[in-house]
């Protein structure tokens, strides 16, 4: 992950700052937002049974496929090629850019 930050800050143009470095990565891992989820997700979980930690579960891509029956992960992956394009939904879906 701190690999990942600062290319983004980079692409992004925006300084680090290195004396705030280990609060940053402590307050974007997943262990924190689990812990702080009613304030890292929209209207702090509203939309979820179980609220905000329900939405924050374990952390892995494509867990989603466990839950979904095999039409709506067919509809899922049509509307996510559609809003985002084919590069970000592959992202989206496996967490590596290539």
């Amino acid at each position: 992950m701190p690999g990942t930050m600062r290319e983004l800050a980079g692409f992004l143009e925006i300084p680090i700052n290195e004396e705030k470095w280990n609060d940053i990565l402590l307050h974007c891992s997943f262990d924190y937002m689990k812990a702080n989820a009613t304030k890292c997700v929209p209207l702090g979980g509203a939309f979820w049974d179980g609220g905000a930690k329900t939405f924050i579960h374990k952390g892995i891509n494509g867990r989603w496929r466990d839950v979904l029956n095999d039409d709506e992960v067919t509809a899922y992956e049509e509307r996510a090629r559609k809003e985002l394009g084919e590069e970000c939904a592959h992202w989206l879906s496996t967490g590596d850019e290539n």
